[in-house]
């Protein structure tokens, strides 16, 4: 279960990314350079907070570990909220930063998740 489940994670992730780049590259392509880097990091910072929540979660399996499941669970939320909120205030701190292909782009990817999910499910059965 846990290797479904580690193998989930990496497929989200990876397309997350791709999410991430393609929403980078439209607001490079139709708005600008700042405006693309600036998207990118909005996608960067929904991925890379997910890759160590996911890494913490998945470093544990099987009923015997039950305790170490549950506190690198935990321990993987709060690094995760954490690191996401300290990559907000480093970006923000960029001066060409723009706030909305930012925006925008952190809360594609992140909803990205639901349908990549559903998809990768129905694939798999």
């Amino acid at each position: 279960m846990a290797q479904q489940g580690r193998q989930l994670a990496k497929k989200v992730l990876f397309c997350q990314s791709i999410v991430a780049v393609a929403a980078a590259l439209l607001y490079s392509i139709f708005s600008g350079k700042y405006e693309g880097l600036s998207a990118l990091y909005g996608g960067l910072i929904c991925v890379l907070p997910g890759a160590v929540f996911a890494f913490l979660v998945f470093r544990y399996a099987g009923a015997s570990q039950n305790k170490l499941v549950v506190r690198s669970f935990n321990k993987g939320s709060k690094l995760k909220f954490i690191f996401t909120i300290v990559m907000f205030v480093l970006v923000y701190q960029w001066q060409n930063l723009q706030p909305m292909a930012l925006l925008v782009a952190y809360v594609v990817t992140l909803m990205a998740q639901w349908p990549i999910i559903i998809f990768m499910n129905r694939v798999n059965r």
